[in-house]
């Protein structure tokens, strides 16, 4: 019965085309590329949550593990309500990117985010001014967008204004 199993076991490997042999590739055709090397071109992120507060923080800021996440959640709650916003968690190879750029074009205005890539270590994020009804009408300015960012977090953000 073994025997009978393994014999049928080796004409199915072998009518299915699999084999166990060594391939050899010459090394005159491999490239080498280094794994360290910085990442460049488009980076992928989505939207965390859109706000508006007037709570004191820089243009940018790079969130890395949970503790800073609800350091900053409790730093942009809301005291009016008891409840606060679901604070997100991080998957590997993430990282949050608050944004809160100084609006010049739109006083009671928002932004979008259009583009980001990676010049060596630099993260530059591409932004426009747009115009907001409700931040009009009720006097807000101070918007804030904490995205989700895929990769690793750079030593720096360039915020571009594509406004000019």
């Amino acid at each position: 019965m073994k025997h009978t199993f393994l014999l049928v076991l080796s004409f199915l490997i072998g009518s299915t085309g699999f084999s166990c042999r060594s391939v050899s590739v010459p090394n005159n055709k491999l490239k080498a590329e280094s794994i360290m090397n910085e990442p460049q071109g488009d980076v992928e992120f989505s939207e965390v949550r859109r706000l508006n507060s007037e709570v004191q923080l820089n243009n940018f800021v790079i969130i890395k593990d949970f503790s800073e996440t609800v350091k900053l959640y409790g730093k942009i709650a809301d005291k009016r309500f008891s409840r606060s916003e679901p604070i997100p968690t991080l998957e590997e190879n993430e990282f949050f990117l608050l944004l809160k750029p100084i609006m010049k074009k739109q006083t009671f205005g928002d932004f979008e985010v259009t583009k980001m890539e990676m010049k060596g270590s630099v993260l530059n994020v591409y932004y426009k001014e747009i115009k907001n009804e409700e931040y009009f009408l009720n006097k807000q300015k101070n918007p804030i967008v904490i995205l989700r960012v895929n990769g690793v977090a750079p030593s720096g953000v360039k915020l571009i204004n594509l406004n000019k």
